[in-house]
């Protein structure tokens, strides 16, 4: 889609979703039958004229002021990814302060690697921008097999959209999709400019009518917590806590470590543990095929 059109899109999802009874419009405000904000009182919050505002919901305007910007995301409560998401699509003139560039792994992931293989009873990964897996652990590897077999070789939102056993994967696939998505849109506002991103959205979008629903949402969220539920074929339902964590050095990529909820799940994770302690192979096997090759 067009970015501008993408922009007109989005403004009018938010602006359906907005109550006039939470803004400082709300004592003159007259009873309506479709629920949001007219233009013209988002115009009046953001302190533009109506036919500006009318303009750039119809994908006319390609350059705005941080001023005007700022107007509009006051309007429609906006987050500071939505904000960040609209910046993404027009040209911001008088903005203070660098944007992020594009996350570069380099080395981290090497690096990362040998971090998370120290945490033997938590299953935990790394994500990039576009929800490719670039490092996990062994018990995580154990947990999200299915995911890595996917044929692009472990994206989350791939296997999520096109792969069948997703559906019974996650005990609440929805909210999974629904996650993926909102960290997708998020991750395409503060990288614009990185082709991964543009190519899995791309992919999915013309393979998945599920992922094309949810993307035409227009959400935008980065979930820094949360809970997951997972069907080992192994060692069946896992309720998991999660957590996000970001390293500001590189930003962009995520490192999810997940966590047992409860002490039946504590159980079967600490038993995917041991089996991965002994299927791994030992030191001395390892070092006598490396001598043999």
């Amino acid at each position: 889609m067009d970015p501008r059109a993408e922009l007109g899109a989005f403004l009018r999802t938010r602006r359906a979703q907005v109550d006039v009874a939470d803004t400082p419009l709300a004592a003159g405000a007259s009873l309506r039958r479709v629920p949001g904000l007219r233009r013209e009182e988002v115009a009046e919050l953001a302190a533009i004229s109506e036919t500006y505002y009318t303009r750039l919901e119809r994908g006319r305007v390609g350059t705005i002021s941080a001023a005007i910007l700022d107007g509009v995301v006051s309007a429609l409560h906006l987050t500071d990814e939505q904000r960040a998401y609209v910046a993404s699509l027009v040209t911001v003139v008088g903005e203070t302060g660098p944007r992020e560039g594009e996350a570069d792994l380099g080395s981290l992931a090497g690096q990362l690697s040998g971090v998370l293989d120290q945490l033997t009873a938590s299953p935990a990964y790394v994500l990039n921008t576009a929800c490719d897996v670039v490092a996990i652990n062994p018990l995580g590897r154990a947990l999200y097999a299915p995911v890595l077999e996917e044929p692009g070789g472990g994206n989350t939102l791939r296997f999520i959209f096109t792969d069948p056993r997703a559906h019974d994967f996650y005990t609440d696939w929805r909210s999974a999709a629904d996650e993926g998505v909102q960290y997708l849109r998020a991750s395409r506002a503060r990288y614009p400019e990185d082709d991964a991103v543009s190519a899995v959205i791309a992919e999915l979008h013309g393979a998945s009518e599920e992922f094309r629903r949810a993307w035409d949402t227009y959400e935008v969220h980065y979930q820094g917590s949360g809970d997951r539920g997972i069907r080992h074929e192994q060692v069946g339902e896992l309720a998991l806590s999660f957590v996000n964590l970001e390293i500001p050095e590189r930003p962009g990529i995520r490192i999810t470590v997940y966590s047992a909820a409860g002490e039946t799940t504590a159980q079967r994770l600490a038993a995917l543990a041991a089996e991965v302690v002994r299927s791994a192979p030992s030191a001395e096997s390892a070092a006598s095929a490396q001598s043999a090759e």
